[in-house]
């Protein structure tokens, strides 16, 4: 595929992803059925072997992939190696059976599994009236619910940065511009933070992503970078998401002071 015909398509992604300064509205998902999903040992499990020393790399990233996307709230190993748990939001049963049948783990025999439609109750609203209307601390921490959701941010985030590490190819086009320009992308997890080598036409520079939310009440999960490219200085903002490989990918739009319109950038994930 010539550059050209890359780049229609990277043009065409990004129409369809919101980023920082955009007007378009995300629309709201439709009403979502939930599913409780619990696996157990298959086939192919390893005897003797704990969950974590079972070969669930796969099943791994495809659980993170199923976060991303919104359609896996929660799930986790269980602790006494009797399997592991999932919980699903999709749009109805045959959405929830295709994503299980496509677990890497349940395709290798590894897990087993039962699915159960699950309706969960809003327990929040409930304690809220049982306690006149105010806002209740969790009696297990004594914390409130906004430092529950802190540590679930910071947890979030270190697994979303080991997702992202890896090598990617970068197609791009500079803001007010219709030059296009390919390079490499090197992200690394070090020491919690996100380490950002960008090769473009020979020239390495190194900065730091960072995880943010833009685009009003909706909160759009993106990742952004501030790099030197040209002797100026850029702001990126990318939404990501997971290819059909359960690879990240990115496209964004690219920043330099007084922008009138911004560039476009898509990194492709480099499979080894």
């Amino acid at each position: 595929m010539g550059l050209k015909a890359l780049f229609l398509v990277i043009s065409l992604a990004i129409a369809y992803c919101p980023a920082q300064g955009l007007p378009q509205a995300v629309n709201r998902q439709e009403a979502k059925a939930t599913y409780l999903v619990v696996y157990r040992p298959g086939p192919a499990w390893l005897t003797g072997k704990s969950v974590m020393e079972q070969p669930l790399k796969e099943h791994g990233k495809y659980m993170l992939s199923l976060y991303i996307k919104g359609s896996m709230k929660l799930a986790g190993p269980l602790t006494d190696d009797a399997g592991g748990a999932v919980l699903l939001e999709v749009s109805d049963e045959a959405e929830a059976k295709a994503i299980v049948a496509n677990d890497p783990a349940v395709k290798s025999g590894t897990f087993v599994y039962e699915m159960h439609p699950w309706k969960l109750q809003p327990w929040d609203e409930f304690a809220k009236k049982a306690n006149g209307g105010t806002q209740t601390a969790h009696p297990t921490t004594g914390n409130s619910v906004g430092g529950n959701d802190a540590r679930r941010t910071q947890t979030d985030e270190e697994s979303l940065r080991s997702y992202m590490a890896g090598d990617y190819d970068l197609i791009g086009c500079k803001p007010d511009s219709t030059t296009t320009y390919i390079g490499h992308v090197t992200l690394r997890d070090e020491n919690g933070v996100l380490q950002v080598t960008r090769t473009i036409e020979g020239k390495a520079d190194k900065c730091v992503a960072r995880f943010d939310t833009v685009a009003g009440e909706d909160r759009i999960p993106v990742l952004s970078m501030h790099f030197h490219f040209d002797g100026n200085e850029y702001d990126a903002t990318y939404r990501w998401q997971s290819d059909p490989d359960n690879y990240p990918r990115f496209t964004g739009y690219v920043y330099l002071a007084g922008t009138k319109s911004p560039g476009l950038e898509a990194l492709f994930p480099v499979h080894k």
